[in-house]
């Protein structure tokens, strides 16, 4: 026991401060508010029947006096009539509050599971939408990850917590209000000790509050892992693989382990409280046995009516319990505050700076690389080392070298993911950065080697690409010949509308090089200037290759053209090669001039040949 008092001296540094409190009606107020802007209609008879189930005890409690005082006059006279038929009446208006009751109960039951399931979608959403607005950097961040997996394992449980209040604080600060109308009426001193014993079980519930917050931050990037760990088990994608390794069992070994050890912890954390509440509940429990022995005791010498003795006894009952319950539900709410807290944290986080000049899709001047040098947060050595070179509007360009040479990073600056720590890129005689990012991605087609595989129709997986065009089966067809798509999506079962996916009726599973010219498609799809294909046909057979980077010249031939690659094959025909090394230009020029050159390029091309040999 010396244990649990040793508890109780150290809750004494989270007593109810003013800090507490205000943090308590700001997550109160925006949990109002997230429920208010998710459905109004449902918020406002949430509300309007928790205050009139609280409003309600007040006649309960007096019917109930009336009826035992009438039963009382009833056996004590000869009058026998008129506490009848006082009995009957309110015996009817019981029945009528009750009907009321449960009609309203049931309507608000329902509401309330139908605004749970809106405000957890509606944040999915928001949270879905945040991290698409961030920049790169601070999406990948890995504190920005950790809030978002926070907020994300947590919304089901806040969005229970969100609602929860909703429903029944109405109903508990209206019954405290209908039942302390009584207990001041007949006995208001009995009130003082029912108030001053809430006080330490609001200690208890911040102490609890804050235990549940630690372990909540200290799992938060462990169930990063266990989400992986989960796809790894689960993804269809995987299946092949894991069945070849065997090793499903050890990733779901050590999921388990994550598990039980979170488990564990929180039996640890509940039966450490459950032990403080029975300490903190006996005071309670004394208090209301005396008080009802004192009411019954004061009715026998007749200094009160039974009723009204029943009707004290039974405010004060359901006062401490009202006390109790909003005690209860202010400590789940105020548990509540880390998630909304994270949660609004994240949703204001700054967005990617938008404003700018207008690029103009039509470029009369082509891209310049001035002194550009850049490093990832993380790396101990610069990505790319004073970068120089200048591309023509309508020059196709082709990016070589070794694995890790910087040619994705280069992509991914022309794409404003990143901005170079020196030096200035420009296009069309402008900083990237003074452009309007919206008009500026818009210029910007991009085939990423991790390309989206989207289990829809074969129609919407091209049409996204642009879903600013009205979708027309004849456009999303011509680009489908252009990657030699034509023909096997012609062939399936419901042609173009045919589900992409196997887990869907009728749906099929592409192999890998047909997902990437379903993906090639899409990017061709798109109306942009600049066309970007990093290891565009990486799945793809030479010959198949060959064909569809000679469409693409053909379709984009009016545009720029960044095409990174490993097949020197396709590449030598490009306008332009850049010979990319440790993050330095070594070499640039066209295939014959480079070849000449016997430098680089020409080292890497004749290795490849001899590998076809």
């Amino acid at each position: 026991m010396s244990s649990v008092y040793n508890e109780l001296s150290n809750m004494s540094k989270n007593r109810f401060s003013f800090s507490n409190l205000k943090r308590f009606f700001k997550t109160y107020h925006s949990t109002v508010q997230l429920a208010w802007e998710t459905n109004k209609k449902y918020f406002l008879f949430i509300t309007f029947a928790g205050t009139l189930d609280g409003l309600l005890v007040y006649p309960e409690l007096l019917i109930t006096k009336n009826i035992t005082d009438n039963i009382i006059k009833g056996i004590t006279t000869s009058e026998v009539t008129g506490p009848l038929k006082a009995i009957l009446f309110l015996t009817i208006i019981t029945v009528i509050i009750n009907q009321i009751q449960q009609l309203i109960s049931d309507y608000s039951s329902v509401y309330s599971n139908t605004l749970s399931g809106l405000i957890k979608e509606t944040i999915n959403i928001k949270l879905s939408r945040k991290i698409n607005t961030l920049s790169v950097p601070m999406a990948e961040n890995p504190e920005t990850r950790n809030t978002f997996q926070k907020v994300q394992d947590s919304s089901g449980n806040a969005v229970w917590a969100i609602t929860k209040p909703i429903e029944t604080f109405p109903s508990i600060l209206f019954g405290l209000i209908s039942t302390s109308f009584l207990i001041f009426k007949f006995q208001p001193l009995i009130v003082i000790p029912a108030i001053i014993l809430a006080f330490p079980r609001i200690s208890l519930g911040i102490k609890r509050t804050s235990a549940w917050r630690s372990i909540r931050n200290r799992y938060a990037p462990l169930w990063r892992v266990w989400g992986a760990l989960d796809d790894f088990a689960t993804k269809g994608r995987y299946l092949y693989e894991n069945k070849i390794l065997g090793h499903v069992g050890l990733l779901l070994n050590r999921r388990l382990k994550m598990t039980i050890q979170y488990f564990k912890d929180v039996e640890r954390h509940s039966l450490k409280f459950s032990k403080l509440q029975r300490v903190y509940s006996s005071p309670i429990i004394i208090f209301e046995n005396g008080v009802k022995l004192y009411l019954f005791y004061l009715a026998i010498i007749k200094q009160m009516t039974l009723g009204t003795a029943q009707a004290t006894n039974s405010s004060i009952n359901r006062f401490v319990t009202y006390i109790s319950r909003l005690i209860r539900e202010s400590s789940d709410l105020y548990q509540n505050y880390t998630f909304i807290n994270d949660y609004e944290n994240f949703i204001n986080l700054p967005d990617e700076i938008s404003e700018g000049v207008l690029l103009d899709p039509q470029l009369e001047r082509g891209l310049v690389f001035k002194n550009v040098w850049f490093k990832y947060q993380s790396a101990p050595d610069w990505n790319l080392r004073n970068l120089s070179f200048t591309i023509k509007p309508t020059e196709n360009i082709a990016i070589v070298g070794e694995n890790g040479a910087g040619k994705t990073t280069l992509i991914k600056l022309i794409c404003r993911f990143y901005q170079p720590q020196k030096g200035e890129i420009f296009l069309n005689g402008r900083n990237i950065y003074e452009y309007d990012l919206v008009s500026y991605r818009r210029a910007i087609s991009a085939l990423f080697q991790d390309f989206a595989q989207y289990p829809f129709s074969a129609k919407d997986n091209i049409h996204f690409g642009d879903i600013k065009k009205k979708l027309r089966l004849k456009e999303i067809k011509k680009v489908a010949r252009y990657t030699d798509m034509h023909h096997f999506i012609d062939k399936l079962p419901r042609k173009y509308s045919n589900p992409l996916d196997k887990e869907f009726a009728s749906g099929i599973e592409p192999s890998k090089g047909q997902w990437q010219r379903i993906a090639l498609s899409r990017t061709l799809y798109r109306d942009a200037h600049i066309v970007i294909l990093d290891e565009p046909t990486s799945n793809v057979d030479p010959e198949s290759e060959e064909k569809i980077f000679a469409s693409v010249m053909e379709i984009d031939k009016d545009k720029m053209i960044f095409l990174v690659s490993h097949r020197f094959s396709t590449v030598r025909k490009a306008d332009k090669i850049l010979v990319i090394e440790n993050g330095e230009l070594v070499e640039e020029g066209k295939h014959a001039d480079l070849i000449k050159k016997r430098g680089r390029y020409h080292e890497l091309f004749t290795l490849q040949a001899q590998n076809y040999q």
